[in-house]
């Protein structure tokens, strides 16, 4: 697989997986799994972008296909953990011998014995784990599937085509199991066909994950991204919300080589941290193949997604924010030289120091990646003088979000525009919180 380059930085936040005190994750959305199985491989599909073309295009084909064709697989989450318990029992397999089954028949009938139960349960989940596949594999055989699901179903039809698994789906489930025949199953699953088997588990772990995550598709709105291997970096989204945003409002992503460094502003609450989280998200979604928020998205394959957006101060390591923020531009730069093609988030950059040193860093970070041409830069800041500065280069897209004062109250659109944004609402919030009266009121005590 060719690899993607994410950090931890990143994946938290982006809200990947679930932190301490925070209900919301890229993991929660879709796991819509049945199996522990198809959790474990569920997280490892989401911790494993790629800039693999052929292995998106691939991932995202088969969820998309059971996203457009929905099936119910009667899967049972319990019973699979057992049948994997059973096939992994230490305890020796039940002997076929006639005249030695006839004696352990009779002293099961009438003593119970724990290995025995474990065999006689893991067999009968098994035999039910067949047939429920069965079931499934003949809803899709014959139908036009992804290149991935048509290879899954080859080796199901392979082992369905062994006489004893035949036998198996063909016959009667209800039928009672004695001991001659408990001691037969547990000789085909446990010894002779006991690779087979995990394989078989291994598919429906698979395809547990492909239909929770079109599931999740349909549950949340999310749209399929398109890939483009024949043109530069871009990304084109209409649409586009955060997940954890309720009854969010939705905004378009227009960059491409041209114009391949955004310079956002807009006043304090007014959207711009959530977009690009938003932003972020989809990437790294379209990134492993996984349907995105979106009404559409059409994207070139990136070499990695660097952002930085909760960066916190390095106590451990003696930093303070504003050198935090330094060493993580310099990483960054480090990464760009060395990979190329990334995609690159800075929000509010240079906010720990003061106005001057933050102007002159970022006017001065901003020149820099401008003149860079093969990757994407998305950089949001507070300080707009820096426009005048950089409004001569001429692949620097100008985006600022929408807010005003109406009727004395702050009126926040969250919709993106082109240009600069002129709004300062900070000190009128500030002063709308009635912060200066108490702190007045405090002074007379």
């Amino acid at each position: 697989m060719t690899s993607f380059e994410i950090d931890r930085q990143t994946i938290n936040d982006l809200g990947i997986f679930t932190e301490d005190g925070n209900a919301f994750s890229v993991f929660s959305i879709f796991n819509e799994v049945k199996t522990i199985g198809g959790k474990k491989q569920l997280i490892q599909l989401i911790e494993t972008p790629s800039s693999d073309i052929k292995i998106l295009v691939s991932r995202r084909n088969c969820s998309k296909y059971f996203y457009d064709n929905p099936l119910t697989f009667n899967v049972n989450g319990k019973d699979l953990d057992f049948i994997e318990h059973y096939l992994s029992f230490d305890a020796k397999v039940l002997n076929t011998n006639y005249i030695d089954n006839s004696l352990k028949s009779l002293r099961y009938t009438f003593h119970s014995d724990n290995n025995y139960y474990v065999i006689t349960k893991g067999i009968s989940d098994t035999l039910a784990l067949l047939r429920t596949v069965w079931v499934f594999y003949n809803e899709l055989s014959g139908k036009k599937c992804p290149v991935h699901i048509n290879s899954l179903l080859k080796v199901l039809e392979d082992l369905f085509l062994k006489k004893p698994f035949e036998k198996i789906v063909s016959s009667d489930p209800d039928t009672d199991l004695n001991y001659f025949q408990a001691a037969y199953y547990d000789k085909l699953f446990r010894k002779e066909e006991l690779y087979t088997l995990k394989g078989l588990i291994s598919i429906v772990y698979e395809l547990d994950v492909y239909i929770a995550v079109a599931k999740a598709a349909h549950v949340h709105g999310f749209c399929f991204p398109e890939y483009s291997a024949d043109r530069g970096s871009y990304v084109a989204i209409t649409g586009l919300y955060h997940p954890s945003i309720k009854n969010a409002v939705t905004n378009n992503v227009a960059i491409d080589e041209e114009k391949n460094l955004v310079f956002l502003t807009g006043a304090n609450m007014a959207g711009k941290s959530s977009y690009l989280k938003a932003l972020g998200l989809a990437v790294y979604l379209a990134h492993i193949g996984f349907p995105v928020p979106a009404a559409s998205m059409q994207t070139s394959v990136f070499n990695g997604l660097i952002t930085t957006i909760n960066l916190s101060d390095n106590i451990g390591s003696g930093y303070s924010h504003y050198y935090s923020e330094i060493k993580r531009v310099k990483d960054t730069a480090q990464k760009i030289l060395e990979r190329n093609n990334l995609f690159v988030i800075f929000d509010e950059l240079f906010r720990g120091t003061n106005v001057k040193d933050a102007f002159d860093a970022s006017l001065a970070t901003i020149n820099a990646l401008s003149a860079i041409k093969n990757s994407v830069f998305l950089i949001s800041t507070h300080i707009v003088e820096i426009a005048v500065e950089i409004n001569h280069l001429p692949n620097i897209s100008f985006q600022y979000f929408v807010a005003r004062i109406d009727n004395g109250k702050p009126v926040f659109e969250f919709k993106m525009r082109e240009g600069v944004s002129s709004e300062t609402l900070g000190f009128f919030i500030f002063k709308n919180e009635g912060i200066l009266e108490i702190l007045e009121k405090a002074a007379k005590i």
